[in-house]
This record gives C-alpha cells, sequence and structure tokens, in this order.
C-alpha cells in the first residue's frame, strides 16, 4: 500500500471506496485504468500521452480480436437492446 500525503491519490482511495460502495454488488469496480493517470503523472508522462498509452496498451487485445473476426468472418458486437422510453423531449446543454 502507498502511505503519503498525495491528494491526488487520496482522493482516488475514497472515491474507489465509494464506488465499491454503491456499485459493488452490481460488479462494477474500477479497473486498473482507473490509477493509471496517477502513475503517469508520477512518472512525469505529460498529460497529452496519457490516451496513446492507454490505446497501446490495448493494440494486443485489439488485434486478437481483428484475427478472431478475419478466421471466423463474424464481427463481435456485444448484445445490447435498450429498455429506454423512446419518445423524451430534447433538452438543450443549457438546460441540463
Amino acid at each position: 500500500t502507498h502511505s503519503g500525503s498525495d491528494p491526488a491519490y487520496e482522493i482516488a482511495l475514497e472515491l474507489e471506496k465509494v464506488v465499491a460502495e454503491k456499485l459493488g454488488e452490481r460488479g462494477i469496480y474500477p479497473n486498473v485504468d482507473f490509477y493509471s493517470g496517477l502513475v503517469y503523472q508520477k512518472l512525469g508522462i505529460p498529460t497529452d500521452l496519457f490516451t496513446p498509452i492507454f490505446a497501446i496498451a490495448r493494440v494486443a487485445g485489439w488485434l486478437a480480436h481483428w484475427r478472431e473476426q478475419l478466421e471466423t468472418n463474424r464481427i463481435y458486437r456485444p448484445s445490447q437492446v435498450y429498455i429506454g422510453d423512446h419518445k423524451l423531449p430534447y433538452i438543450s446543454p443549457e438546460q441540463r
């Protein structure tokens, strides 16, 4: 464990705790990327490189899905069914 006085880290710990309490029963927990930004910041990596690093870390998985798609000739699509209301009024961003 980390025991320091880094405010960003302390906030992240508290946020992780609150999210686990509120969403943990639904199986929703922070993944490794939750702390990635803090680690990158501590390593002195410029913030404009965070997204490219995030993407590079996933290239192997993306390529694996692409290869599976080539072998099976099927596009990978998670099944989703929208069950919400369909006829809702538009609310402009200024009024939200």
